[in-house]
Protein backbone atom coordinates (compact mmCIF):
# COMPACT_ATOMS: atom_id res chain seq x y z
CA UNK A 1 0.00 0.00 0.00
CA UNK A 2 2.60 2.45 1.05
CA UNK A 3 5.07 1.32 -2.45
CA UNK A 4 1.65 2.57 -4.20
CA UNK A 5 1.67 5.93 -2.36
CA UNK A 6 4.92 6.79 -3.50
CA UNK A 7 4.55 5.51 -6.82
CA UNK A 8 1.04 8.06 -7.32
CA UNK A 9 3.20 10.54 -5.99
CA UNK A 10 5.73 10.24 -8.17
CA UNK A 11 3.63 9.90 -11.42
CA UNK A 12 2.12 13.04 -10.15
CA UNK A 13 4.66 15.21 -10.53
CA UNK A 14 5.99 14.20 -13.77
CA UNK A 15 4.36 16.86 -15.81
CA UNK A 16 5.50 19.82 -13.73
CA UNK A 17 8.88 18.00 -14.04
CA UNK A 18 8.35 18.25 -17.98
CA UNK A 19 7.82 22.00 -17.31
CA UNK A 20 10.76 22.96 -15.25
CA UNK A 21 12.84 21.63 -17.80
CA UNK A 22 11.03 23.28 -20.44
CA UNK A 23 11.65 26.58 -18.84
CA UNK A 24 14.92 25.69 -17.87
CA UNK A 25 15.96 25.49 -21.47
CA UNK A 26 13.79 28.10 -22.79
CA UNK A 27 16.42 31.05 -22.99
CA UNK A 28 18.53 29.00 -25.73
CA UNK A 29 17.17 29.36 -29.13
CA UNK A 30 18.27 25.77 -30.51
CA UNK A 31 16.58 24.21 -28.03
CA UNK A 32 13.18 26.15 -29.00
CA UNK A 33 13.79 25.39 -32.53
CA UNK A 34 14.36 21.84 -31.70
CA UNK A 35 11.07 21.61 -30.19
CA UNK A 36 9.05 23.29 -32.80
CA UNK A 37 10.28 20.56 -35.26
CA UNK A 38 9.84 18.00 -32.91
CA UNK A 39 7.13 18.66 -30.86
CA UNK A 40 6.50 15.15 -29.72
CA UNK A 41 9.93 16.05 -27.34
CA UNK A 42 7.60 16.61 -23.96
CA UNK A 43 5.43 13.48 -24.51
CA UNK A 44 8.79 11.46 -25.55
CA UNK A 45 10.41 12.83 -21.81
CA UNK A 46 7.15 12.08 -19.77
CA UNK A 47 7.01 8.16 -21.56
CA UNK A 48 10.61 8.30 -20.24
CA UNK A 49 10.30 9.38 -16.45
CA UNK A 50 7.27 7.38 -16.37
CA UNK A 51 8.98 3.99 -17.11
CA UNK A 52 11.68 5.41 -15.07
CA UNK A 53 9.22 5.28 -11.61
CA UNK A 54 7.67 2.25 -11.82
CA UNK A 55 11.33 0.98 -12.59
CA UNK A 56 11.71 2.17 -8.95
CA UNK A 57 9.67 -0.67 -7.00
CA UNK A 58 10.51 -3.53 -9.35
CA UNK A 59 12.38 -6.61 -8.23
CA UNK A 60 15.97 -6.51 -8.41
CA UNK A 61 15.98 -9.09 -11.26
CA UNK A 62 13.67 -6.81 -12.81
CA UNK A 63 14.76 -3.87 -12.98
CA UNK A 64 18.55 -4.85 -14.02
CA UNK A 65 16.31 -5.92 -17.14
CA UNK A 66 15.34 -2.45 -17.20
CA UNK A 67 18.15 -0.89 -16.76
CA UNK A 68 19.92 -3.04 -19.73
CA UNK A 69 16.80 -2.07 -22.05
CA UNK A 70 16.59 1.35 -20.84
CA UNK A 71 20.69 2.01 -21.62
CA UNK A 72 20.06 0.82 -25.05
CA UNK A 73 17.53 3.08 -26.23
CA UNK A 74 19.39 6.10 -24.17
CA UNK A 75 22.16 4.88 -26.61
CA UNK A 76 19.56 5.20 -29.62
CA UNK A 77 17.94 8.37 -28.69
CA UNK A 78 21.32 10.36 -28.36
CA UNK A 79 22.66 8.90 -31.87
CA UNK A 80 19.36 10.30 -32.89
CA UNK A 81 19.73 13.97 -31.72
CA UNK A 82 23.06 13.75 -33.53
CA UNK A 83 21.47 12.85 -36.28
CA UNK A 84 19.12 16.19 -36.46
CA UNK A 85 22.28 18.89 -35.77
CA UNK A 86 20.38 21.32 -33.45
CA UNK A 87 22.76 21.02 -31.11
CA UNK A 88 26.50 21.19 -29.95
CA UNK A 89 28.03 19.54 -27.68
CA UNK A 90 27.94 21.98 -24.97
CA UNK A 91 24.33 22.14 -25.35
CA UNK A 92 23.77 19.02 -25.26
CA UNK A 93 25.83 18.93 -21.79
CA UNK A 94 23.03 21.39 -20.84
CA UNK A 95 20.25 19.63 -21.81
CA UNK A 96 20.95 16.25 -20.22
CA UNK A 97 21.82 18.09 -17.08
CA UNK A 98 18.41 20.36 -16.64
CA UNK A 99 16.74 16.89 -17.88
CA UNK A 100 18.38 14.91 -14.45
CA UNK A 101 18.23 17.77 -12.40
CA UNK A 102 14.69 18.62 -13.21
CA UNK A 103 13.54 15.65 -12.57
CA UNK A 104 15.71 14.70 -9.44
CA UNK A 105 14.56 17.87 -7.95
CA UNK A 106 10.69 17.06 -8.90
CA UNK A 107 11.50 12.97 -7.20
CA UNK A 108 12.84 14.77 -3.63
CA UNK A 109 9.78 16.68 -3.45
CA UNK A 110 7.74 13.86 -3.92
CA UNK A 111 9.19 11.82 -1.61
CA UNK A 112 9.72 14.19 1.36
CA UNK A 113 5.52 14.68 0.62
CA UNK A 114 4.73 11.16 1.34
CA UNK A 115 4.54 11.07 5.32
CA UNK A 116 5.63 7.16 5.75
CA UNK A 117 8.00 5.65 8.43
CA UNK A 118 10.32 4.20 6.21
CA UNK A 119 13.78 4.63 4.93
CA UNK A 120 13.16 6.03 1.47
CA UNK A 121 16.94 5.86 0.69
CA UNK A 122 17.04 2.86 -1.52
CA UNK A 123 13.86 4.34 -3.59
CA UNK A 124 16.11 7.66 -3.86
CA UNK A 125 19.59 5.58 -4.79
CA UNK A 126 17.40 3.92 -7.50
CA UNK A 127 16.30 7.41 -9.43
CA UNK A 128 20.03 8.39 -9.04
CA UNK A 129 21.01 5.25 -10.60
CA UNK A 130 18.33 5.21 -13.63
CA UNK A 131 19.39 8.99 -14.28
CA UNK A 132 22.85 8.66 -14.30
CA UNK A 133 22.99 5.49 -16.28
CA UNK A 134 20.25 7.37 -18.70
CA UNK A 135 22.85 10.56 -19.56
CA UNK A 136 25.69 8.44 -19.99
CA UNK A 137 24.04 6.22 -22.34
CA UNK A 138 22.76 9.37 -24.20
CA UNK A 139 26.32 10.56 -24.35
CA UNK A 140 27.08 7.46 -25.90
CA UNK A 141 25.06 6.99 -28.34
CA UNK A 142 25.40 11.00 -29.29
CA UNK A 143 29.09 11.21 -29.10
CA UNK A 144 29.62 7.86 -31.21
CA UNK A 145 27.25 9.03 -33.85
CA UNK A 146 29.03 12.32 -33.64
CA UNK A 147 32.07 10.48 -34.38
CA UNK A 148 30.75 8.57 -37.67
CA UNK A 149 29.63 11.77 -39.08
CA UNK A 150 33.18 13.30 -38.72
CA UNK A 151 34.63 10.24 -40.11
CA UNK A 152 32.07 10.01 -43.09
CA UNK A 153 33.13 13.64 -43.86
CA UNK A 154 36.93 13.05 -43.23
CA UNK A 155 36.31 10.58 -46.27
CA UNK A 156 33.97 12.70 -48.22
CA UNK A 157 34.44 15.07 -51.33
CA UNK A 158 31.68 17.64 -49.84
CA UNK A 159 30.54 18.50 -53.16
CA UNK A 160 29.79 15.01 -54.81
CA UNK A 161 29.09 12.96 -52.13
CA UNK A 162 32.08 10.93 -53.51
CA UNK A 163 35.10 9.26 -51.52
CA UNK A 164 38.30 11.67 -51.45
CA UNK A 165 41.73 11.34 -52.36
CA UNK A 166 42.45 10.88 -48.77
CA UNK A 167 40.55 7.86 -47.95
CA UNK A 168 41.86 6.27 -51.52
CA UNK A 169 45.06 4.94 -50.28
CA UNK A 170 43.83 3.34 -47.34
CA UNK A 171 40.48 2.07 -49.62
CA UNK A 172 42.60 0.43 -52.34
CA UNK A 173 44.90 -1.25 -50.01
CA UNK A 174 42.29 -3.40 -48.29
CA UNK A 175 40.92 -4.33 -51.58
CA UNK A 176 44.08 -5.80 -52.77
CA UNK A 177 44.47 -7.00 -49.76
CA UNK A 178 41.18 -8.85 -50.49
CA UNK A 179 41.98 -9.55 -54.16
CA UNK A 180 44.99 -11.43 -53.10
CA UNK A 181 43.00 -13.50 -50.79
CA UNK A 182 40.11 -13.71 -53.04
CA UNK A 183 42.00 -14.28 -56.21
CA UNK A 184 40.14 -11.32 -58.44
CA UNK A 185 42.00 -7.92 -60.31
CA UNK A 186 41.86 -4.73 -59.91
CA UNK A 187 41.71 -1.79 -62.00
CA UNK A 188 42.25 2.12 -61.91
CA UNK A 189 40.32 4.43 -64.00
CA UNK A 190 41.62 8.00 -63.72
CA UNK A 191 38.90 10.24 -65.11
CA UNK A 192 39.19 13.60 -66.82
CA UNK A 193 36.52 16.53 -67.98
CA UNK A 194 37.42 17.24 -71.38
CA UNK A 195 37.24 21.07 -71.74
CA UNK A 196 35.70 21.39 -68.28
CA UNK A 197 37.37 25.01 -68.41
CA UNK A 198 35.33 26.52 -71.12
CA UNK A 199 32.07 24.98 -69.20
CA UNK A 200 32.73 27.12 -66.44
CA UNK A 201 33.45 30.54 -68.43
CA UNK A 202 30.53 30.04 -70.41
CA UNK A 203 28.08 28.51 -68.10
CA UNK A 204 29.77 29.67 -64.64
CA UNK A 205 31.18 27.60 -61.87
CA UNK A 206 27.33 26.67 -60.16
CA UNK A 207 26.75 25.08 -63.44
CA UNK A 208 30.19 23.31 -63.57
CA UNK A 209 29.57 22.03 -59.71
CA UNK A 210 26.03 20.98 -61.08
CA UNK A 211 27.55 18.81 -64.36
CA UNK A 212 29.97 17.03 -61.81
CA UNK A 213 27.74 16.27 -59.44
CA UNK A 214 25.56 14.28 -62.39
CA UNK A 215 28.66 13.13 -63.37
CA UNK A 216 28.96 11.53 -59.85
CA UNK A 217 25.50 10.53 -60.12
CA UNK A 218 25.80 8.83 -63.06
CA UNK A 219 29.42 6.45 -61.09
CA UNK A 220 26.63 4.46 -59.07
CA UNK A 221 25.14 2.94 -62.43
CA UNK A 222 28.65 1.24 -62.76
CA UNK A 223 27.02 -2.03 -61.37
CA UNK A 224 25.02 -2.94 -58.28
CA UNK A 225 26.78 -1.29 -54.75
CA UNK A 226 29.65 0.18 -56.46
CA UNK A 227 31.54 2.08 -53.79
CA UNK A 228 34.98 3.02 -55.32
CA UNK A 229 34.49 6.03 -56.91
CA UNK A 230 36.84 8.83 -55.65
CA UNK A 231 37.11 12.45 -56.00
CA UNK A 232 40.35 13.83 -56.52
CA UNK A 233 39.78 17.45 -56.69
CA UNK A 234 38.53 19.89 -59.78
CA UNK A 235 37.01 17.34 -62.60
CA UNK A 236 39.34 14.72 -61.66
CA UNK A 237 38.07 11.41 -60.70
CA UNK A 238 39.40 7.73 -60.28
CA UNK A 239 37.52 4.70 -60.00
CA UNK A 240 38.52 1.69 -57.85
CA UNK A 241 36.92 -1.32 -60.06
CA UNK A 242 37.60 -4.37 -58.42
CA UNK A 243 37.02 -7.59 -60.45
CA UNK A 244 37.69 -5.63 -63.55
CA UNK A 245 40.77 -6.01 -66.05
CA UNK A 246 41.78 -3.56 -68.31
CA UNK A 247 39.98 -4.45 -71.31
CA UNK A 248 36.60 -4.67 -69.23
CA UNK A 249 37.30 -1.85 -67.25
CA UNK A 250 37.53 -0.07 -70.63
CA UNK A 251 34.25 -1.27 -72.04
CA UNK A 252 32.93 0.96 -68.92
CA UNK A 253 34.84 4.12 -69.21
CA UNK A 254 33.92 4.03 -72.52
CA UNK A 255 30.45 4.06 -71.36
CA UNK A 256 30.67 6.79 -69.20
CA UNK A 257 31.84 8.94 -71.86
CA UNK A 258 28.37 7.64 -73.82
CA UNK A 259 26.28 8.64 -71.25
CA UNK A 260 27.52 11.93 -69.68
CA UNK A 261 27.65 12.79 -73.34
CA UNK A 262 24.13 11.96 -73.38
CA UNK A 263 23.02 13.72 -70.13
CA UNK A 264 25.08 16.84 -70.46
CA UNK A 265 25.24 18.44 -73.50
CA UNK A 266 28.56 19.58 -74.63
CA UNK A 267 30.47 17.48 -71.92
CA UNK A 268 32.94 13.98 -72.20
CA UNK A 269 35.76 12.35 -70.72
CA UNK A 270 39.21 11.11 -70.96
CA UNK A 271 40.33 8.21 -69.19
CA UNK A 272 43.27 6.20 -68.51
CA UNK A 273 43.49 2.68 -67.33
CA UNK A 274 45.51 0.91 -65.30
CA UNK A 275 45.65 -2.55 -63.54
CA UNK A 276 47.36 -3.42 -60.35
CA UNK A 277 49.62 -6.15 -59.49
CA UNK A 278 47.66 -8.46 -56.87
CA UNK A 279 50.41 -10.46 -56.22
CA UNK A 280 53.29 -7.87 -55.09
CA UNK A 281 53.83 -7.53 -50.97
CA UNK A 282 50.69 -4.84 -50.66
CA UNK A 283 52.94 -2.14 -48.40
CA UNK A 284 55.80 -2.29 -51.08
CA UNK A 285 53.15 -1.01 -53.52
CA UNK A 286 53.53 2.79 -55.06
CA UNK A 287 49.91 3.52 -55.54
CA UNK A 288 50.97 7.02 -56.92
CA UNK A 289 53.31 5.47 -59.32
CA UNK A 290 50.16 3.88 -61.27
CA UNK A 291 48.34 6.61 -60.88
CA UNK A 292 51.09 8.15 -62.82
CA UNK A 293 51.00 5.70 -65.12
CA UNK A 294 46.90 6.29 -65.41
CA UNK A 295 47.46 9.81 -65.59
CA UNK A 296 49.90 9.34 -69.20
CA UNK A 297 47.80 6.92 -70.70
CA UNK A 298 44.83 9.40 -70.06
CA UNK A 299 46.79 12.18 -71.85
CA UNK A 300 47.58 9.90 -74.16
CA UNK A 301 43.49 9.51 -74.84
CA UNK A 302 43.01 13.53 -74.57
CA UNK A 303 45.85 13.51 -77.45
CA UNK A 304 44.25 11.08 -79.49
CA UNK A 305 40.49 12.67 -79.33
CA UNK A 306 42.21 16.18 -80.18
CA UNK A 307 43.71 14.68 -83.41
CA UNK A 308 40.44 13.20 -84.35
CA UNK A 309 38.49 16.12 -83.78
CA UNK A 310 40.81 18.39 -85.79
CA UNK A 311 42.86 16.33 -88.39
CA UNK A 312 45.96 18.05 -90.44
Amino acid sequence: MLEHTYAQALQAIIPKAVEDHLLDMSHIREFISYVEHYPEYSSHLIQTLRRSCDALFLPEKEYDMYIKKDYKEGVSVGASFAERDFFTIDLMLQLTHSTRMSSIQSVLRAITAVEADIDSSPIIERFFDITNKRQNSFFQGYIGEQNKKLKHQSMRDPLTSLYNRRYFYPYVKEELIRAQKEAFPVTLILVDFNNFKEINDRRGHQEGDRVLKKFAGCLSNIHEDFDGAFRFGGDEFVLVLSGYRENDAEKIAQALNETIKQVEEGASISYGLIQLPTEAFIEDLNLDLYLNLADERMYEHKTIRKKIKTPE
